[in-house]
């Protein structure tokens, strides 16, 4: 019994004097500008260097503990210190356990908003080819989008996989250059999707509206665009100098109020949003429809609003936006919203063309009145069709419609206003044999 009560206290000093072994290791790495952070920070909390279990449990359990050091760190070492620091942090000390992430969240929720929005472009372009056999100004700014929209939703997923979405301090520091390139990249790419979008609906207008001032309207619109997205994408593209700057923290650079910059942004695309939904209202109130077909048709535009409802919700997180030193786990929100807020008005972009399927599948709802024009041709007898040995066999084409604009531009003057619509008919005649 003796022996057994020995051999266990054995192993038990054993133990302590290989943990102790391990810990005087360990803090002998720590390089000493974190070594004093954590000095300071720790022993106020009673976490002491005596024991690694001990000092592993105080620490690695406690996110303020660990980002009030990981701040220290960035303001005592430079970036060779920092990457020992943390390596050190997430492989010895706090190693088994477990790591704050939203990397799966991020993951999870771009997929989903891309598994919408990438089939709602195909339907826009298969809803197009029941119409005319050619693309048009709108049709090219929704694919240029699409093909944008692709590195758009790759880049969240692959850097969620180099650790975004997780506390800096536990994202391996030789990616976090790599992740604030891309970061820096997808930005670009926002504000060039969000001007496509905005550019295809305007295209549309100009498509299917043929008031006078209205286009003119739209055109100043477009111009108005235009400026902007030029502005807007050399303001991020330029947002430090150097460039380099904006990813490698090593190289000095001067940069823009990030804050101010995204709420100007966010103003301006509200208000954008805003004045091409209420846009082409007056001018639908004008057709010649019944109540529930011009509510319908109206209700696809409406459908824009959502485009304008994400932008509204983004402002909520972009408080912390060029602020947060803890980029890569606070800005998951911001990049989840700016997704959907580009996907969202791809979407609508694409709502608004898809009519002529939407006939298809819901004649009764979509279908242009037979008595809209005006005109009530008297129906002939019975007697006068057989009077006349013939009888006519008439198809419909195609059940799609396509609004045409006669612009002056394209057909030298302008004969009509309004919205016209084409129909093409085949008519074959049988002659009847005679009673």
């Amino acid at each position: 019994m003796r022996v057994l009560i020995t051999l266990g206290f054995t192993a038990v000093l054993l133990r302590v004097a290989v943990a102790q072994a391990n810990l005087s290791q360990i803090l002998a790495q720590i390089p000493s500008c974190t070594l004093n952070c954590g000095l300071k920070l720790l022993d106020p909390v009673k976490c002491t260097f005596d024991n690694l279990p001990v000092l592993a449990n105080c620490l690695c359990t406690n996110q303020t503990i660990q980002r009030e050091l990981a701040v220290c760190a960035l303001s005592s070492c430079n970036t060779t210190e920092q990457a020992v620091s943390t390596s050190i942090l997430q492989k010895e000390v706090c190693v088994g356990f477990p790591i704050q992430s939203r990397s799966a969240e991020l993951i999870r929720d771009v997929i989903i908003i891309a598994a919408i929005t990438f089939p709602a472009v195909v339907l826009r372009f298969l809803a197009r080819r029941l119409v005319v056999s050619k693309l048009w100004w709108d049709d090219w700014a929704i694919a240029l989008a699409a093909l944008i929209m692709i590195p758009m939703t790759v880049i969240p997923i692959y850097n969620a996989t180099r650790g975004f979405g997780k506390h800096f301090w536990d994202v391996p520091a030789e990616n976090l250059s790599g992740l604030r390139k891309l970061y820096y990249i997808s930005q670009i790419l926002y504000a060039i999707v969000q001007a496509l979008a905005k550019f295809s609906i305007l295209f549309l207008y100009l498509r299917i509206f043929t008031h006078k001032s209205f286009r003119t309207f739209t055109k100043f619109t477009i111009v108005w665009m235009t400026c902007h997205t030029i502005a807007f994408t050399l303001a991020v593209s330029f947002q430090c100098i150097p460039v380099n700057s904006v990813w490698d923290v090593t190289i000095p650079g001067r940069c823009i109020n990030s804050q101010a910059f995204v709420y100007a942004v966010a103003g301006f695309a509200i208000f954008e949003d805003i004045v091409i939904i209420l846009m082409p209202i007056y001018e639908l109130k004008d057709l010649n429809l019944d109540l529930r077909k011009k509510v319908a048709l109206m209700l696809i535009f409406v459908l824009g609003s959502f485009a304008c409802i994400t932008s509204m919700i983004r402002l909520k997180y972009i408080i912390s936006y060029g602020t947060s030193l803890d980029q890569t786990y606070d800005n998951v929100d911001v990049i989840i919203w700016s997704v959907l807020e580009s996907f969202m008005a791809i979407i609508c972009a694409s709502i608004m063309c898809l009519r002529p399927l939407l006939v298809r599948i819901l004649p009764s709802m979509f279908q242009p009145s037979k008595a809209s024009n005006g005109n009530h041709a008297p129906t002939p007898r019975w007697s006068q069709k057989i009077s006349s040995k013939l009888t006519s066999k008439i198809r419909t084409e195609s059940d799609a419609i396509e609004l045409h604009s006669e612009d002056g531009e394209e057909r030298g003057e302008r004969q009509n206003t309004g919205i016209r619509v084409q129909k093409m008919w085949t008519v074959n005649s049988v002659e009847m044999g005679r009673e």
